[in-house]
């Protein structure tokens, strides 16, 4: 029994996270994509058109559009900033309040509203080894404070690295090496948990074409960012990470018909991590991580 229970909760485990980031969608014809956030980094919108999920070109900003975010009764207008490649303003959002974002391009008004959700302090993160089926896998864990024990709260979790190993030159590694998202169901009271699975060791050792985007090498920096988001912003995620398996899009919660989310949120970060493999602990049976990994 203890055996059949460790198996499915390794199943679960290696589910957590996905690979790289993807917002390609399934369209015949390009249509209108709006990536836009409000944090406690400031204000940020994206406008592109969607693409194939076979099109490997890394996506612009679209410039020539008016945007502009509001809150109660002050307006920002977000010009667009050729550092970050977006519309963008430093000031940063407050928890609590009601964000409306408005996008005029090309004849065309879209609009989105969304409340910014307070932050989720990252505790404790870290590297290690554990057996699976009979190999030593690398896995990551990081606990957080949840903001609203006595509430549901919602995450994205995106892992990005920096890697200068000669399998990646000339390659963008803008986007997140693993994200997910997750609620805070079946976690202690007050925290929150997230893990994600790499490779085996063997794996690392053979290190086949196929597998590098989910090896780390040494050397690689390693950053983790944790965003609570609200519901309707989940569940776009949600869709889009299943629809692109079954061709479907996700539902935005953008209206003027356009593909897209607008998030209000707050960030939080660990600090940059190098890779070391040897430096890589085992994980052992009294330590107090995987007990709520069951949520996932």
């Amino acid at each position: 029994m203890k055996k059949l229970l460790y198996i499915i909760l390794c199943g679960i485990l290696l589910s957590a996270c996905t690979k790289e980031i993807d917002f390609d969608f399934h369209n015949a014809n390009p249509v209108l994509v709006i990536h836009g956030q409000v944090t406690n980094n400031g204000r940020s919108v994206i406008i592109s058109r969607s693409r194939s999920v076979n099109d490997s070109v890394r996506i612009h900003c679209l410039q020539g559009a008016r945007v502009s975010v509001t809150c109660s009764d002050t307006t920002t207008i977000l010009e667009y900033d050729s550092t970050t490649d977006s519309y963008y303003s430093p000031i940063p959002g407050k928890v609590g309040q009601k964000y409306r974002l408005c996008v005029d391009f090309e004849g065309n008004h879209y609009e989105a509203i969304a409340t910014m959700v307070g932050a989720a302090p990252i505790t404790s993160s870290y590297f290690s080894w554990i057996e699976m089926m009979g190999q030593r896998v690398l896995c990551y864990e990081m606990w957080a404070d949840d903001p609203e024990p006595d509430v549901r709260n919602y995450y994205w979790f995106r892992m990005y690295r920096v890697s200068h190993h000669p399998h990646f030159e000339n390659k963008d590694r803008s986007e997140p090496f693993r994200w997910g998202i997750l609620d805070d169901r079946g976690c202690p009271p007050g925290k929150q948990f997230v893990d994600c699975v790499f490779c085996s060791e063997q794996a690392m050792d053979d290190d086949d074409e196929d597998n590098r985007t989910s090896i780390l090498y040494d050397g690689d920096s390693i950053t983790v960012q944790l965003m609570t988001v609200d519901h309707q912003v989940y569940n776009y995620l949600n869709e889009l990470r299943s629809g692109q398996n079954n061709g479907v899009n996700p539902r935005s919660n953008i209206s003027g018909g356009c593909l897209g989310y607008f998030a209000a949120g707050t960030v939080t970060r660990t600090a940059p991590v190098v890779f070391r493999r040897n430096d890589v602990s085992e994980w052992r049976n009294d330590m107090k991580n995987f007990l709520p990994f069951v949520t996932n």
